[in-house]
This record gives C-alpha cells, sequence and structure tokens, in this order.
C-alpha cells in the first residue's frame, strides 16, 4: 500500500494539544521577568550599584536611588472629624522618599513575605503575583498620601475595598471553622509586622520624616479592620529591628507563634 501521505497521519487530540498549552503557558509565567523584590530569598541592599542592578531587571519598578532627606521630622497626620485627608505635609513627604515607585517597591517586598506566612496565605485568593497584589495597595497608599493624582480612583478599583476583603474572608484556602470569620487581631498584628518589616527591607525605616508619620498612618487605618489593633501598631513597627526575632519566625515555619491566637476569642485580651 505504501506510506500514506501526510494528510493521513495521526491527528493530534484535542486533550494533547490542551496539555501542550497549558506547558508552554507555564513555562511563559515562569520565564516572565519579575520584580527583584518579589523573591523573597533575595537580600535587599541600598547600595547605588545594587539599585542599578535591580531597575535593570525589574520591569515594574525604577528601584530609583532615594533622595538625600531635606524633611527631618514627620509631618502631622491629617485627621478631620476622624477622616484622614490628603495634606501638603503627606504630599512633600511622598516626593521626599522618591515618589509612589518606592512605595510599590516595599509593598511588593511585603506581599513576597505574606504569601510565605502560615496566619496570611489562606486570605489571598487571587494568585496574580506580589507585584501585582502591590500595586493594588500601593496605589491606594499613594492617593491617601497625595500629590500624584488618583491612580486608585483610575484603576477602576475605587470602592472595592471592601468587597475584597470580603471575599478574602471567605477564601476557600481557609479552614472551613474560621471561613467567613473577619480579620482577627493576631491576624493584624502579624500583617503590620510584616508590613514594617518590608519597609526596614526597604530602607524606608531609616526616613526620618516617613517612618514615624507611616506607623501612624497604618495605626489609623488598622483599627478598620480590627478595633483592638492600633495600641500594638507601634509594637509591629518595631519587631523587625531585632534579627533575632525574624531569625525565630523563619525557623517556625513563617509563624508567629507568640502572636497566634492572642485576642482571637477573647474581646478583652491584649497581652
Amino acid at each position: 500500500m505504501g506510506n500514506k501521505p501526510s494528510s493521513c497521519l495521526p491527528r493530534e487530540s484535542p486533550s494533547a494539544k490542551q496539555a501542550k498549552a497549558h506547558t508552554r503557558e507555564e513555562n511563559q509565567e515562569t520565564t516572565e521577568p519579575r520584580c527583584p523584590f518579589a523573591n523573597p530569598d533575595m537580600v535587599v541592599d541600598h547600595l547605588d550599584q545594587s539599585r542599578t542592578v535591580y531597575a535593570r531587571q525589574c520591569p515594574f519598578h525604577s528601584h530609583s536611588i532615594p533622595p538625600e532627606p531635606k524633611m527631618h521630622a514627620p509631618p502631622e497626620l491629617a485627621i478631620k472629624g476622624n477622616t484622614h485627608v490628603v495634606s501638603q505635609g503627606s504630599i512633600d513627604l511622598l516626593a521626599e522618599i522618591g515618589g509612589g515607585d518606592k512605595i510599590r517597591e516595599f509593598i511588593t517586598r511585603f506581599y513576597s513575605r505574606a504569601f510565605l506566612d502560615f496566619t496570611l496565605k489562606p486570605f489571598f485568593y487571587e494568585e496574580d503575583g506580589a507585584e501585582a497584589h502591590a500595586k493594588r495597595l500601593a496605589d491606594w497608599v499613594i492617593e491617601k498620601m497625595g500629590g500624584e493624582g488618583r491612580p486608585w480612583y483610575e484603576s477602576g478599583r475605587w470602592g472595592q475595598r471592601q468587597s475584597s476583603h470580603v471575599k478574602a474572608w471567605n477564601s476557600k484556602k481557609r479552614d472551613k471553622g474560621v471561613r467567613g470569620s473577619h480579620f482577627s487581631l493576631d491576624d493584624t498584628r502579624v500583617w503590620m509586622r510584616l508590613h514594617f518589616w518590608a519597609a526596614r527591607e526597604c530602607g524606608l525605616a531609616d526616613q526620618p520624616s516617613f517612618f514615624p508619620w507611616y506607623i501612624q498612618f497604618i495605626e489609623h487605618f488598622i483599627s478598620v479592620y480590627e478595633r483592638r489593633a492600633p495600641p500594638y501598631t507601634a509594637e509591629s513597627a518595631q519587631w523587625s529591628a531585632d534579627p533575632k526575632n525574624i531569625a525565630l519566625y523563619v525557623a517556625q515555619g513563617h509563624k508567629m507563634e507568640d502572636v497566634i491566637g492572642i485576642g482571637r476569642y477573647h474581646q478583652d485580651d491584649f497581652r
């Protein structure tokens, strides 16, 4: 009968084609450029030469060298009727640290840590990377500080913060026993510790005007999610200053055993 013409050769099944396409997509995902700060195993330093390397590697952030500080004291946190408002002080402060890109950089670092954390990782219902998560939160912070337009509003996410948190509370990754419950005291304390650790890694704790102001900023807003959390803000900011705390946390499997469970069941537990 001779050889079959090429048109009669066995065709690849649809399922095989889908498998190959899926493999290609996975390969593309693994080779896509990432922000270096999204890698929690990378040690961040602030040398000018390192910043240049980060900038070449990163398609998301400029990783610019921070300007010399001109402000040596934090501006007042502007509150009117218990509501935070943009002030000239917060606008100047954002420019002082190098602009909104610096906020996005450090919050990318925060999410790289949070994705590993025993307490926080079950809340993440979206898996689009530290950079995308960081942009969402950072745009909100930048808009609250002012001076760079309205990135949160213009992103189309205005008014979606609450609905996003409802999705987090109901994440399928959470244990059924707690699924649907709101952020608790231990959740917020872990969140703050990791958040301030990331800011410290990115050099923002060395900014004499920014770090004290930002501690007050977080203290104001964390009460929206857990009314008992504000008294722990200062401790959370200081926690990462001691390398022993970080070493113990990592050794425990990215788990804060000194915090987990405290205040979860007892409304007046302020240990």
